[in-house]
């Protein structure tokens, strides 16, 4: 039984790489024209920022305030990521290690869209790590409105908000995706999770080969297993949100 369970561990990493959940922040509103977003996946953190094109724009991780020395923050000024800590009030942030890549840059009318990625899992000290799983993050924010990307942001152009993110497609897929009866002899049930409608169910045994597969639909969803030895059985559904996987044990 151990070697079985073990077996299927490796067997959904290896075929979906499932090391963590998918999580987002959803689109955060900081003023009227400004606002972020923070999606996390196992291996990389990507953020994305919407602000003026003249302003500078910068946010911080896991900080309330500017008096949170070492905490985690970036600012981008049109070109280029900074990317800095905080070291109190009135000190401008120091320059740390730059880890964050830039992949994209677009400027619309007046309207700046950023995105910078960076590994999940920090490399120093005042860079965050953020969490496998989703919980609460405090964000900061900043901008500096005006021509000049450069200099103090100044009074009223910064703040602070708690992200209660929540879980990605792929997680909620596999929270919600109902198969019954579990055990069966026969036939499983597939019951979808709202807005799936189709999927192609792979099914696969305690050393990882695909011994069964079927389309999978609201019209179709019934999977027959009569042809299957008694076990337990690793099944994937893959659909065009994600993937869901569930144990199918056959008596």
């Amino acid at each position: 039984m151990k070697k079985n369970v073990l077996a299927f561990l490796v067997i959904i990493f290896s075929v979906l790489g499932l090391m963590g959940q998918n999580y987002s922040t959803g689109t955060m509103t900081f003023f009227g024209d400004y606002s972020g977003k923070i999606d996390v996946n196992s291996t990389t953190v990507t953020v994305t920022l919407v602000g003026p094109s003249t302003s500078w724009l910068g946010i911080g991780f896991d900080a309330t305030t500017m008096d949170d020395t070492g905490k985690d923050v970036i600012i981008f000024n049109g070109t280029n990521i900074s990317d800095r800590s905080f070291d109190g009030v009135g000190t401008t942030p120091p320059t740390d290690t730059q880890n964050w890549t830039l992949s994209s840059n677009t400027v619309n009318s007046t309207v700046r869209t950023v995105v910078m990625t960076r590994a999940r899992v920090a490399t120093e000290s005042t860079d965050y790590t953020f969490p496998a799983s989703a919980q609460p993050l405090n964000v900061i924010f900043a901008r500096r409105p005006g021509s000049t990307l450069i200099g103090y942001h100044g009074l009223g152009n910064c703040g602070t908000l708690t992200a209660n993110l929540s879980l990605g497609t792929e997680d909620f897929l596999m929270d919600t995706l109902k198969v019954y009866p579990n055990p069966s002899k026969e036939f499983f049930v597939f019951e979808l999770p709202e807005k799936v409608t189709k999927g192609e169910a792979k099914i696969y045994d305690s050393l990882g080969k695909v011994i069964m597969k079927q389309e999978i639909s609201t019209l179709d969803n019934k999977l027959n297993v009569s042809g299957l030895s008694k076990g337990s059985y690793m099944m994937v559904l893959r659909t065009e949100y994600g993937n869901a996987v569930k144990t199918l044990i056959i008596d």
